[in-house]
């Protein structure tokens, strides 16, 4: 396996099922900005609001592979094996195409994960032990607190100001560094220093 973090923006996203684990997956496609389409006869309570909002596209059918041609990511996420393994073999080689009830097939798995604003951290055992996954991922949520999102928001001011400065290169390098030290995590006081340092002096 390859990790990697997809841009998944505006993205047609089908989702074949409307359980609750449909629903599990459905949710972090909408937070990262996903056009999501589900496929299914029934839907969960859990699709209705997402449903009313207009956040995601409900239709009410036995599926087709026609409904999931042209999706750039594929959840196969019916009760039904057998449904899911046909999914798999209609979809388009190109395709992203998960697999709930089989990991062996599909070519990408989901990892848990947890987010912090910017940042963003997963957990994957490849399909071993999804609990396992999970568990790892709670352990991390209690170091990595909430704390840590607008500890990303100075980095990623500072990291814009260094860039577009005069400094050398090598200054740069100092001063990326020099931002992750520990005490600008814990002060905000600390943190409005470091980035009035960064800002270039007016000459009269």
């Amino acid at each position: 396996m390859y990790p990697i973090t997809l841009k998944i923006e505006n993205k047609k996203c089908v989702i074949i099922g409307g359980g609750k684990i449909a629903l599990m997956k459905a949710v972090p496609l909408l937070e990262a900005g996903a056009t999501v389409t589900v496929i299914s006869p029934e839907i969960c309570e859990g699709f209705r609001p997402l449903q009313e909002q207009g956040n995601v596209h409900v239709v009410l059918k036995e599926v087709e592979p026609a409904d999931y041609k042209d999706a750039f990511l594929i959840i196969a996420a019916t009760n039904s094996s057998e449904i899911n393994e046909e999914i798999y073999k209609n979809a388009h080689q190109n395709q992203l195409v998960n697999v709930i009830s089989n990991l062996e097939l599909g070519n990408f798995h989901i990892p848990a994960s947890l987010h912090r604003g910017k940042l963003s951290i997963s957990v994957s055992t490849n399909g071993a032990s999804p609990q396992l996954a999970k568990k790892i991922r709670n352990d991390l949520m209690e170091v990595y607190d909430e704390s840590y999102e607008e500890y990303l928001e100075f980095l990623f001011e500072a990291r814009m100001h260094i860039k577009n400065s005069s400094f050398t290169t090598t200054e740069k390098y100092r001063l990326l560094k020099d931002s992750i030290k520990e005490l600008y995590k814990h002060s905000v006081k600390e943190r409005y220093r470091f980035l009035v340092s960064l800002m270039p002096v007016e000459v009269e």
